[in-house]
């Protein structure tokens, strides 16, 4: 009998004390830690995307001013233009021939054709010797020479040509690049490259992940073969398994090379395209040095911007239809968008929570028009062409049936595939070497999660802290000897916890006539060093100390959105150029230590106060909400 009471007095006399703020730090940095390192890929990166695209569609699109969008151009090869250039598909060469030829006539800076021209669709063309094996089934086109020809004119005219090389680690399929490839710039095709596959269109990779063998005859060895440069790429084999394919980037890197290096980089920097020295690739012949800047390059993808904005069509003519009706490009004209950036904001903000609509952005940021309208001959002929005259024009398609499409964040409509390469140029002319990614441009060492643990530990101390000096500041009541404990079963528990919770709260209310007295009370003592309980009595004060915490609950919340809203924006969108994909999981990593930080602000102390009345009623029941609190 003696024992069992001996157990009764060790099991009443021990206490479970609370963790103490510096702790709770610690524990919510480790957790994060562990959660970054043991988190698997699918997970982490969907959140990141989904994280990236919300804040793209919110602030980062109003805020990026997508500066050289009227530096490029979009043709597309749609439904429509088939029907009005009265073609089928597949699209003969001689129809991107003409089309071709039309854009020629505007002069522009550049052209890069995004189709993947696989098949030859007829005989080998006089001259020329290849060892491939012609289809006994196929499409009969006997018009690549006139593709070739007019490729000849852009040459001539000193008009760089980009060409999709599709999927580059097949190219020896590729037949009818060889008669094409001396008179264009081969680039990696999209999907080609990894993570570009994303209808988002969040990411673009400058240098596809390619495999190392299927490209290789027996016996040989990819470090052991130069990379593939313009020699044998134009030798007209068509062949590539003499050399390196490595050396084949995304046409967005290619094309910025090509303007920013050479001859015309002092024109381009005049023009003011930002163009940087890093970016800039060695020379082929130096293999070592042009795979460590392709790593480079791996090592840090482009997350896209993406701009808020419609082109803006009031300046250009008319095109009329066969009803003599006129219509701009696509249905656009000019944009009915908010021209301030914290009003478009505000609006996206209040949108993502549930109030008002956004304004439905329907129209890329780029001037786009149909193959069709290149073409004078149609009904809806418009010499829109020549509005791209001197730009880097991007001709690609949008038919029925094929998923060439994305959606950006910032757009409510699926829009051609093209448009990705486009948006990738315009972040590199913009931006240069401080595009986004996940790594900062100064240091691979300031990644996405060593700026999440920094958010979040900031986050933390900041937040105990607070709680720290709110405690100090309005300390709370020490617990009553009065309270009595009872067992309940969960569900009449969470009943009078909740009815418990409405009574306080309506005590809450009727203080506050009383507030001005109570903090006059509180700043004459809090002056003096007395203690509350000497001018106050009990429940007035723990009722006014309740609003005192719930104002620092509030406060706490505008900190956190604080320092999450400068690290996105201020820390790593402007200073590191570091795409702020982690701003979720901040906020969900630090919503973890909400519990114990409010209750730290509610929670009595353990000393037990003397001379209280067990009939008080009034002190009781602060007392027990305390107990609950705590």
């Amino acid at each position: 009998m003696a024992d069992a009471t001996d157990a009764v007095r060790l099991s009443k006399s021990f206490k479970v004390g609370r963790i103490k703020p510096f702790w709770w730090v610690i524990i919510n940095v480790v957790f994060a830690a562990l959660v970054l390192w043991a988190e698997p890929d699918f997970i982490a990166d969907a959140v990141d995307e989904y994280s990236y695209s919300v804040f793209n569609r919110t602030v980062g699109g109003p805020l990026y001013p997508g500066k050289h969008v009227d530096d490029i151009g979009i043709i597309v090869l749609d439904d429509e233009s088939l029907a009005g250039l009265n073609s089928s598909w597949p699209a003969v060469y001689g129809l991107h021939a003409k089309i071709l030829y039309k854009l020629l006539t505007a002069q522009p800076k550049a052209v890069f054709i995004d189709f993947t021209f696989r098949d030859r669709r007829g005989p080998l063309l006089e001259g020329v010797v290849s060892e491939e094996r012609v289809p006994e089934l196929y499409v009969r086109d006997d018009s690549l020479t006139m593709l070739r020809d007019i490729l000849k004119l852009y040459q001539a005219e000193n008009i760089p040509v980009y060409l999709q090389a599709g999927a580059v680690n097949i190219f020896q399929h590729h037949a009818v690049l060889s008669e094409l490839a001396p008179y264009v710039t081969l680039v990696a095709g999209w999907g080609d490259a990894r993570r570009q596959a994303d209808i988002r269109a969040l990411t673009y990779d400058f240098a596809p992940e390619m495999p190392s063998k299927e490209y290789l005859y027996e016996g040989q060895k990819a470090e052991n073969l130069p990379l593939c440069d313009d020699a044998i790429i134009r030798s007209g084999t068509g062949n590539v398994r003499g050399c390196d394919i490595s050396g084949i980037t995304a046409a967005a890197i290619t094309i910025y090379r090509d303007f920013c290096s050479g001859e015309k980089r002092s024109a381009s920097i005049k023009h003011g395209w930002k163009c940087d020295a890093s970016l800039i690739m060695p020379s082929h012949a130096e293999k070592p040095g042009w795979l460590a800047w392709r790593d480079q390059l791996q090592d840090r993808p482009m997350w896209l911007s993406w701009p808020d904005m419609q082109a803006d069509y009031s300046t250009w003519p008319d095109g009329y239809d066969a009803d003599g009706q006129a219509f701009k490009p696509y249905g656009c004209g000019t944009p009915d968008i908010d021209a301030d950036v914290s009003q478009r904001v505000w609006t996206n903000l209040m949108v993502l929570f549930g109030f008002g609509e956004r304004t439905k952005i329907v129209c890329p940021p780029f001037h786009i028009i149909s193959a069709a309208q290149v073409h004078e001959d149609t009904p809806s002929a418009g010499r829109w062409v020549g509005n791209f005259k001197d730009r880097i024009v991007m001709y690609g398609q949008n038919l029925q049936g094929f998923q060439d499409v994305i959606r950006p964040p910032t757009m409510d409509i699926d829009i051609p595939g093209v448009f990705i390469h486009a948006m990738a140029l315009e972040n590199l002319l913009s931006n240069g070497s401080r595009y986004l990614s996940d790594k900062s441009t100064y240091s691979s060492l300031l990644a996405v999660d060593l700026i999440e643990i920094c958010t979040l530990l900031l986050i933390l101390c900041l937040r105990f802290g607070l709680a720290s000096i709110a405690r100090h500041i309005f300390p709370p009541l020490p617990k009553s000897s009065s309270v009595s404990y009872r067992d309940y079963n969960p569900a009449v528990y969470f009943v009078l916890t909740g009815w418990n919770k409405i009574l306080v709260f309506l005590s809450m209310i009727r203080v506050v006539p009383r507030m001005p007295y109570v903090i006059g009370v509180w700043f004459r003592n809090w002056v003096s060093g007395s203690r509350w309980s000497a001018s106050l009595d009990l429940e007035t004060r723990e009722l006014a100390r309740n609003w005192f915490m719930c104002l620092i609950c509030l406060l706490d919340l505008l900190v956190s959105v604080a320092i999450v809203t400068f690290g996105a924006i201020i820390l790593e969108l402007t200073v590191l150029s570091i795409a702020p994909v982690n701003w979720l999981a901040v906020v969900g990593l630090g919503l973890l230590s909400y519990i114990p930080f409010v209750r730290s602000l509610f929670a009595s102390e353990d000393d037990e106060i003397q001379g209280i009345p067990s009939n008080d009623q009034s002190s009781k029941g602060a007392a027990g909400e305390n107990s609950a609190s705590a």
